[in-house]
């Protein structure tokens, strides 16, 4: 039996197909929270429209800031994709640079 501990060194392999794969996850995983949250603030505002006065201020000052929130989350995540997709011609052109090192 193979101990799969002995190759576990912190080593992270990269590769092309890799970084876009996880950039569509990342997009993926912001756009399924982005639709949970909307999901969910249907169903609160669906009971805060009854509400009056002091909790029904309050309510919206917690939401907005909830709204907020979320749009950051959201947007980080979007930026994160981006990011993690751009890596992917860097990450192809610094190989070919070092593969040509052995030529």
């Amino acid at each position: 039996m193979e101990d799969t501990m002995a190759y576990d060194d912190g080593t992270m392999i990269v590769t092309y197909a890799s970084l876009e794969a996880a950039a569509g996850d990342i997009k993926k995983q912001a756009d399924k929270l982005d639709q949970s949250l909307k999901a969910i603030q249907a169903k609160i505002r669906s009971v805060s429209e009854l509400w009056e006065g002091e909790a029904r201020e309050a309510y919206n000052v917690a939401q907005a800031d909830w709204d907020r929130r979320a749009t950051e989350i959201h947007s980080n995540l979007l930026k994160i994709s981006s990011a993690v997709r751009e890596a992917a011609p860097a990450y192809q052109s610094g190989d070919k640079r070092s593969a040509a090192n052995f030529q």
